[in-house]
């Protein structure tokens, strides 16, 4: 086929695809006016969803930055507990605040106001903060040397599995909570456990040490 008749040829290709496109158009014309607007207005929503959502994850960044600088002031400067407590009472930073609040009572060895600012964490979803809430909370129990308490606590975070806190943590927590309490078996066998099972982490090597001490004393 010579050079000048292929050319003729895509020519007339293209020209009966153009006719075609061109008579498409005009049959569905508003069908695809329909289409293409309601496309145009997923997009402008999705793109107002995002600009929420970044702004969202901007507030509460503001927020978590705010009760964390007044958490750490408030270790030189008490009266900025004031400040720390009104952010404890608002739905935002409810539970971050109130959970900085029972820490810092915690470490000064005040269980009462503690376990009152623990008792206001607002329920949340089961993230690193809950997580972080519930081992505090096990933790002034144990302070106040109500180990079935602390016991119950750790031995349900511990059946939760959670992905977001360290196990190994929760399972050390809980052979203590045995070990005060008395029940040096419960104990030892957790603390077997972690050192078989977590040979490479802190708590394993501290579980290593409190078993082969409480082994000698059986």
């Amino acid at each position: 086929m010579k050079r000048t008749e292929r050319h003729h040829l895509k020519e007339d290709e293209m020209a009966h695809g153009l006719s075609w496109l061109v008579h498409f158009v005009g049959k569905y014309r508003r069908e695809i006016l329909t289409v293409a607007g309601a496309l145009a207005f997923a997009a402008v929503v999705f793109a107002g969803l995002l600009m929420v959502r970044a702004h969202g994850r901007s507030v509460q960044s503001r927020a978590v930055g705010e009760v964390g600088d007044l958490a750490a002031a408030a270790v030189e400067k008490p009266e900025k507990l004031a400040d720390l407590e009104k952010l404890a009472a608002m739905g935002r930073t409810a539970r971050l605040a109130n959970l900085e609040l029972a820490r810092y009572w915690a470490e000064r060895g005040d269980w009462a106001k503690a376990e009152s600012f623990a008792g206001r964490i607002p329920e949340g979803r089961k993230d690193l903060l809950h997580y972080q809430a519930e081992d505090l909370k096990a933790q002034i129990a144990m302070g106040r040397k109500d180990f079935d308490k602390a016991i119950a606590i750790y031995k349900k975070a511990v059946d939760e599995k959670p992905k977001i806190y360290p196990i190994d943590a929760l399972l050390f927590r809980l052979a203590e909570s045995h070990e005060l309490k008395g029940e040096t078996k419960e104990a030892l066998d957790l603390y077997k456990k972690l050192q078989e099972e977590h040979t490479q982490s802190y708590f394993g090597y501290e579980a290593s040490l409190k078993a082969g001490r409480l082994g000698q004393q059986k």
